[in-house]
């Protein structure tokens, strides 16, 4: 049959635009598979010894465990309070003692069981008499757990079981900032049942394998918020944050955790890596503590003060941070309710530091004896230390360093023996509690409160801040008020809230940090290829 030239132009173009479409739909989807389907390779510097979340100490550890573990609620910074995660709800009683949790049903463990308040329980019993790193202090609102850390019960009897999935938790006395208590590695759910060495959980990946390198989860396909975009990802452990980064520039690596903070400044600098690097305050803050039990400290608020003035922080965080940290005003870093950002704290005043160090007694310095600045080893610490001194030796006080290793260093804390020393606090909750609480209530005096502060006004309102269970303004309003108090007394020198830096490979979509300084890995993925290079390949053809 006879086709006018016409006809034929368009039948050709119609062909070639088919087998366009037939190629393109397989390159995008065989591209696409490859990527999705290839593990999600991560770069973690430092050891990770355990994935149990009532173990876990370090950072690397608890990064590690959040891909394989939850808890019932979460903190939505947005939103700034907690939400769901493998609770429905909860409720808090008329007198504060009572928190009934209601579970979400269809949780599903690793290994295909489903979660039941029977498996809350006793995976929280587990974790009281496990946990390590001080954690089991977390529970001591429940009523019961003392018995259980001293070993006279097992049965934690402050937790009972409702039905199938409900819990009602008891206190000892009301306490507003446990439902926070709840976010922390320590209340992660894991089947204990199981006998498997890596106890199934039910957060979006599941454990694969390990070894003395790397550790290797793949996706948990039945996950309760959809299965996530990765479907591997690969933990290679490191030593030397050096080599980490050589790894990254190499391809080797889609995220890396730590970098080496001489090489911040060239990284934010540099074009190549402009939207692949992530900057972000963390509940992490960096002081030093005055004994206030003891001389020249004691009953002297003016010297406190006055070397509160004397530091110029932002010097500190220019020189010796790689750029990283936010000036401390007060006891609190910003970032949570409660954070004050019109209080006035310290900053670096060199005229107002000399006036109180002469109310103090000691004007430009004379009659103070050589202070002696203790810090455990470490080059950053050395070098901190170092320019703490010299800038108190500006004002006329004389400083002396002490470098000691770590566990005689925790010793010398715990038994207060020390004057002046070096801190560092990450909240173990995202709530200004997990500050104010553990560092300067009289309570806490070594174990957690190394200055030895006491001051009964402030314990006072730090316990009726964990009594108001009405009301979050209220709240709010007395945890600024103790805040106030401590802040008037400087029993410490506060220095920097601390911020992460962490960097992405060019492949990657979906990278979430919180100020926990904890990843949504299920958020992540992988990029899809652009088509736009496939579509200008479609042939003109003209009728």
């Amino acid at each position: 049959m006879f086709v006018p030239n016409k006809k034929i132009a368009v039948i050709g173009a119609l062909s070639a635009l088919l087998v366009f479409m037939a190629w393109a739909a397989y390159t995008s989807s065989s591209y696409t598979s490859s990527l999705q389907e290839r593990p999600f390779n991560a770069g973690v510097v430092g050891k990770v010894s355990t994935l149990d979340p009532s173990k876990v100490t370090t950072h690397e550890e608890k990064l590690v465990a959040s891909t394989l573990y939850e808890g019932l609620v979460y903190y939505d910074e947005d939103a700034r309070s907690l939400k769901p995660r493998l609770a429905k709800d909860w409720k808090i009683s008329a007198d504060g003692r009572k928190l009934t949790i209601e579970l979400k049903r269809n949780i599903l463990f690793h290994n295909g069981k489903q979660l039941t308040a029977a498996d809350v329980k006793t995976c929280w019993e587990k974790a009281l008499t496990e946990a390590a790193g001080g954690k089991a202090s977390l529970f001591l609102p429940i009523e019961g757990s003392d018995r259980v850390i001293k070993g006279a019960a097992a049965d934690l009897a402050g937790l009972k079981i409702v039905d199938r999935y409900t819990l009602v938790v008891a206190f000892s006395r009301p306490d507003a900032a446990f439902v926070y208590h709840l976010t922390n590695p320590a209340f992660w759910i894991r089947d204990t049942e199981d006998k498997a060495d890596i106890c199934p959980g039910t957060g979006p990946f599941k454990f694969k394998e390990r070894n003395d390198k790397s550790i290797v989860l793949t996706r948990h396909d039945k996950y309760h918020r959809e299965r996530p975009a990765l479907t591997e990802i690969q933990f290679s452990m490191y030593q030397d944050a050096n080599q980490a980064l050589r790894d990254y520039k190499a391809r080797k690596l889609d995220y890396l955790d730590q970098v080496p903070l001489k090489e911040v400044k060239n990284i934010r600098e540099a074009s190549e890596y402009k939207g692949l690097y992530t900057v972000k305050p963390i509940q992490a803050v960096y002081f030093l503590g005055f004994n206030v039990n003891q001389e020249p400290f004691a009953d002297n608020f003016m010297l406190r003060r006055a070397l509160n003035y004397a530091i110029d922080r932002q010097a500190i965080i220019d020189n010796i941070t790689g750029g990283l940290g936010q000036p401390l005003k007060g006891a609190l870093p910003l970032g949570l309710p409660g954070y004050n950002k019109d209080m006035r704290g310290y900053s670096y005043d060199p005229e107002q530091a000399r006036n109180l160090l002469a109310q103090a007694g000691y004007p430009d310095g004379q009659g103070l004896k050589p202070l002696t600045l203790t810090y455990n080893k470490s080059p950053g610490h050395q070098q901190i230390a170092e320019v703490v001194a010299a800038q108190l030796g500006q004002l006329g006080v004389q400083v002396e360093l002490k470098s000691m290793d770590w566990k005689p260093y925790v010793k010398e804390l715990e038994m207060k023996r020390l004057k002046f020393f070096r801190l560092g606090w990450a909240a173990d909750y995202p709530d200004v509690d997990a500050f104010l609480y553990p560092l300067y209530h009289s309570s806490r005096a070594g174990v957690s409160n190394f200055t030895g502060y006491h001051n009964p006004q402030a314990d006072k309102i730090l316990d009726a801040s964990r009594a108001e269970t009405k009301s979050v303004k209220e709240r709010i309003n007395l945890l600024r008020r103790a805040e106030e108090i401590i802040v008037d007394d400087a029993p410490v020198l506060w220095l920097f809230q601390q911020e992460a830096f962490k960097i992405v490979g060019p492949d990657v979509n979906g990278f979430k940090l919180d100020s926990m300084e904890m990843v949504d890995w299920y958020s992540l993925e992988l990029k899809k290829p652009e088509l736009e290079k496939q579509t200008s390949m479609i042939p003109e053809v003209s009728p």
